[in-house]
């Protein structure tokens, strides 16, 4: 009976030994693949007003002959409100990713237009106003709303509701640059690229509003 106890003692250590073993095995790999994601999104990552958003006094007609003289197609307009919990999904999930900020700034001046706001700038004309007077002229009455401008001040596109991924902003974007939105439906040119509505992530809040309409 001493050696069964002593046999079961010496198993059951050594049963608890390994458990540990295994145990402070897996911390260690959790914690490395933790600190590599975490290094990961902090690499792919900046902050949007900074690195998104062009830094401008609100002169869209300098703004516009600056981008002519960079080779660029024109202006993106980003419209939206403090309060409007789109738009800070787009500055914190869309706009911040680098590779994001790098394909825009090759192609547009992004510029953000606060639809409530006091401060003054100038529009397409050259008229000095606040930027709310601004979007009321421009139609815009709830954000999100993106909306893209060649170099004679012409609006190219005009997106209502969220981009919920970086993904079809990216799809997005590849709309105008290639001048699809001059024969193509938004939608059609974005599902043939695998914004499908029964993924449920790729959908804009404007797309689903229209179903529900129809």
């Amino acid at each position: 009976m001493d050696r069964a106890r002593v046999s079961s003692r010496a198993i059951s250590n050594g049963m608890k030994i390994k458990l540990k073993t295994n145990f402070a095995r897996l911390l260690v790999i959790m914690t490395v693949l933790t600190t590599g994601m975490v290094l990961a999104d902090t690499a792919e990552t900046r902050n949007s007003r900074e690195y998104f958003f062009t830094l401008t006094f609100g002169d869209l007609p300098e703004e516009l002959a600056t981008a002519g003289d960079a080779g660029k197609l024109g202006m993106l307009l980003f419209f939206e409100a403090e309060d409007c919990p789109y738009c800070q999904h787009m500055l914190k999930k869309v706009f911040s990713q680098t590779n994001v900020q790098d394909w825009y700034e090759e192609r547009f001046v992004s510029i953000a237009i606060d639809i409530h706001g006091d401060v003054e700038m100038q529009d397409f004309a050259g008229v000095t106003l606040p930027s709310k007077v601004f979007s009321d002229q421009q139609g815009v009455f709830l954000t999100p709303v993106i909306s893209f401008v060649d170099l004679d001040g012409e609006e190219m596109y005009r997106h209502l509701g969220m981009i919920a991924t970086p993904q079809e902003f990216l799809i997005l974007g590849a709309y105008i640059d290639g001048g699809h939105y001059k024969n193509t439906q938004y939608d059609d040119y974005a599902k043939a690229r695998g914004v499908m509505k029964s993924d449920g992530t790729l959908i804009t809040p404007a797309a689903e509003d229209d179903e529900k309409t129809d």
